[in-house]
């Protein structure tokens, strides 16, 4: 999928981070799949937290793993103000940048099929007006979503607590707590 995207939407290159013991059979897979310009594959080390935050702001865009997303990394990137394309599977690994962007406010950046998810980074890659857009939503929501509240999470885990002890304390039995 990356590659294809990749190609569509004729991006510069695409970044990667990962044991360099991995990187010739990255570049042989990416040659294989048409993505045949050497160095279109940026590798990456391990880096600081404030680096590592820094560094999702030289991207584009965010092209999420679909078997399991990128948690930290993708609220990382989120925080960056950089868009997560990402295609949600059925087990929650696969399900977790599905659930960051819907807070975020961006549901547009969650594909419901592999061929949505490869649309949606052509487009972002290749109509430069609809990023920018997509950008400045990301960026603004940061501070308007619920996503990055620490004070709201906070006073519901809270709530989540107190609505615990009283169900102990009435002894009622175990059971999801909804509301």
């Amino acid at each position: 999928m990356w590659c294809t995207s990749a190609a569509g939407a004729q991006l510069g290159a695409l970044a990667a981070a990962l044991p360099g013991v991995g990187e010739a059979h990255v570049q042989a897979w990416a040659q294989a799949e048409g993505l045949a310009q050497p160095g279109r594959i940026i590798f990456s080390n391990v880096a600081a937290k404030e680096e590592h935050v820094r560094r999702g702001q030289l991207v584009d865009v965010c092209l999420d793993t679909p078997l399991c997303n990128g948690h930290t990394t993708g609220m990382d990137v989120l925080w960056a103000g950089t868009p997560v394309v990402t295609w949600p599977g059925e087990t929650l690994a696969s399900r977790v940048a599905a659930s960051q962007l819907h807070c975020l406010g961006v549901p547009e950046l969650v594909a419901r099929s592999r061929r949505d998810y490869q649309d949606i980074a052509i487009r972002l890659g290749t109509d430069r007006e609809y990023l920018k857009a997509i950008r400045a939503k990301v960026w603004a929501a940061r501070m308007e979503s619920p996503l990055f509240n620490v004070r709201a999470y906070t006073a519901n885990l809270e709530k989540l607590f107190f609505k615990m002890w009283a169900r102990y304390e009435e002894n009622q039995p175990l059971d999801h707590i909804m509301d």
